[in-house]
């Protein structure tokens, strides 16, 4: 069977490298994949396994690739085309429609787009026509699942709820050599408190840099992995809290793994979530965990207080206790921790 993976760029989100393990994954099975991106630059390309045919549309903008793709359709004529973010899966729909062949059209919705409410009413119109045409519909979490179900009218037939598949033995795997090799930056100076995703409003790094100024233990440091257009008015944030100097920023990096197996406590402060693939990275490499309960993908995976902590979204005192109080208890990090390593395997690759 060929199949067609769709993706707007190789950027280094959690769509992207959700789509580029699947790729690969199925590399070597009875399925064929061909990875197609509107464009190729960006980190994610080094995620991909030397096998996986690639084709790059050169389309510096999504809305080019409608022709290129239906192009491309028509001359691999794959059994299922597969594509995921809401605009790609807008492009990949319209390229189906032209192309007049009866190929399954498999579309994967990441995020709550009533969180997001950015999208607009020709944005929302065209997604709501999409996903009733597709074949079939991936949510990567319930809430998700149950949001698309009553904004566009989809049937429970149509919609499967499929979380991110996770390399966890990979994971497993370099968390132990992390521990045992130098660390990214010094163990002894103090506790550190790790977040990682796009630097982007929907991330809440805002309300995570408020939280750790509100701490009473002042050494405790703060790293951000990822890049984004908020990177200056965190910055900012942080000088105005008063901050700066615990707060380190490398940017993108591409084994995050090794900081995530030095880091004490792993906090995602997203305001919003189509799952929280990072969540499930972190339990993996055995770092407590604490999330926001935000809308929706945190409570599929943490179970509170016993794989993780959850606290409410936006507000920066609430989480400040929560930090507090698990960086003051070893035995509660340990306990979160091992209860977290024994439940991840549900999303190990071959499960998924």
């Amino acid at each position: 069977m060929k199949i067609l993976l769709f993706l707007p760029d190789l950027d280094g989100g959690g769509a992207q490298r959700t789509t580029v393990n699947l790729a690969n994954e199925l590399l070597g099975s009875e399925f064929q994949p061909t990875l197609v991106v509107a464009r190729s630059d960006g980190p994610a390309k080094k995620w991909l396994s030397a096998d996986l045919p690639l084709i790059d549309l050169g389309c510096r903008r999504l809305r080019s690739a409608l022709i290129p793709l239906r192009r491309i359709v028509q001359q691999i004529r794959p059994d299922l085309l597969y594509s995921t973010i809401v605009d790609a899966n807008i492009i990949a729909c319209l390229a189906m429609f032209l192309h007049r062949a009866a190929v399954p059209l498999i579309l994967r919705e990441t995020n709550s787009h009533r969180a997001r409410g950015d999208l607009g009413l020709i944005r929302r119109f065209l997604a709501g026509w999409a996903y009733r045409r597709a074949s079939a519909i991936i949510a990567l979490s319930n809430g998700v699942a149950a949001e698309l179900r009553e904004d566009f009218g989809l049937s429970s037939e149509k919609l499967v709820t499929i979380h991110n598949p996770i390399d966890i033995d990979f994971i497993r795997k370099q968390a132990t050599i992390s521990r045992n090799a130098i660390p990214p930056i010094p163990r002894d100076a103090g506790p550190i408190v790790l977040g990682i995703g796009r630097l982007h409003r929907q991330k809440g790094f805002d309300i995570l840099i408020r939280a750790v100024a509100l701490l009473e233990k002042s050494a405790v440091r703060l790293v951000l992995l990822g890049e984004g257009p908020e990177r200056t008015a965190l910055q900012q944030l942080a000088v105005s809290v008063g901050v700066a100097d615990r707060l380190l920023m490398p940017g993108f990096v591409d084994n995050p793994i090794v900081w995530l197996a030095n880091a004490d406590l792993f906090v995602l402060s997203s305001r919003w979530e189509g799952f929280g693939h990072v969540i499930v990275e972190a339990m993996a490499a055995g770092t407590p965990v604490i999330s926001t309960k935000c809308p929706h993908g945190p409570a599929d995976i943490l179970h509170n207080g016993v794989t993780g902590c959850l606290v409410a979204p936006e507000e920066p005192e609430v989480l400040a206790i929560q930090i507090e109080q698990l960086l003051a208890d070893d035995e509660m990090q340990s306990g979160l921790a091992e209860r977290a390593q024994a439940s991840v395997d549900r999303f190990a690759l071959s499960t998924i």
